[in-house]
């Protein structure tokens, strides 16, 4: 006799809800990608994730930064949709005058980032960063005191993601007085399980009275492991300023704890 949905003994499967872009492996969603854009979804409870990434300039002419390393962001889940993130101290390998090497150490950053939305195919967040380190394009005392950001995640389709952050810092000469703004669209497209290639396109401020640049840049991520990925990529300024390098590349390797 067939089993009717009225019998007693009769169960439906358990219908499953979709899961939250905050809980894929999506590194558009979960990962500060080499570029600096911030992911928009925080780290879970008890977790903790390591970023490190090594910034080379790759143009012949200029005698700005040369280098950056090893770039390490703490990234701990405080509460649920919270994190606490603390960019550690850096070396910067400039170039000073006659060529001559110089190698200053970036300061200590510390903020808080709280996604205050999140579902299958969206995800945005707020973060808020005291003291940060210097922009690893340069070293100058005129970096900003206080950096805020807005960053936000849509999935397209099950491979494309389109990811957006806009940032406001201000200098350390004038507090809140002035605000630099910088914004930056990104694309993202997963090749395969494991794969995801991105492009930026945005604009940026490197110190307080900088003009504003233009850049874009590509990059790969690759995940080898559940709790770790390795990213490349490479990049242009549009719009350098005098004696500053254009062409940059950069990787960087993730790992998750818990």
């Amino acid at each position: 006799m067939p089993c009717d949905a009225q019998q007693p003994g009769f169960t439906l499967p358990p219908q499953t809800a979709p899961l939250n872009a905050c809980s894929t492996q999506n590194p558009a969603f979960t990962l500060d990608d080499p570029a600096g854009v911030a992911s928009p979804c925080a780290v879970a409870p008890g977790a903790l994730l390591v970023e490190t990434l090594y910034y080379q300039n790759a143009s012949r002419e200029g005698g700005t930064a040369l280098a950056a390393y090893p770039l390490v962001r703490l990234r701990a889940g405080i509460a649920h949709h919270l994190e606490v993130l603390i960019d550690t101290p850096s070396q910067i390998a400039m170039s000073g005058i006659g060529g001559a090497g110089l190698y200053p150490t970036t300061r200590a950053g510390y903020g808080l980032s709280y996604t205050f939305a999140s579902s299958a195919a969206f995800a945005a967040a707020f973060g808020a960063e005291a003291v940060p380190p210097s922009s690893r394009f340069t070293v100058d005392q005129a970096q900003p005191r206080y950096v805020f950001d807005f960053s936000g995640g849509f999935r397209l389709t099950p491979r494309a993601t389109l990811s957006a952050i806009a940032t406001g810092s201000s200098s350390r000469q004038v507090g809140f007085e002035r605000i630099f703004p910088a914004a930056t669209l990104r694309a993202a497209y997963d090749t395969s399980a494991v794969t995801q290639v991105s492009t930026d396109i945005g604009t940026r401020f490197i110190a307080r009275h900088a003009a504003a640049q233009t850049y874009g840049d590509v990059s790969v991520s690759e995940r080898l492991h559940k709790n770790a990925s390795l990213a490349i990529g490479a990049g242009t300024t549009f719009n350098p300023v005098t004696n500053e390098k254009a062409h940059y590349v950069a990787s960087g390797f993730s790992f998750r704890i818990k």
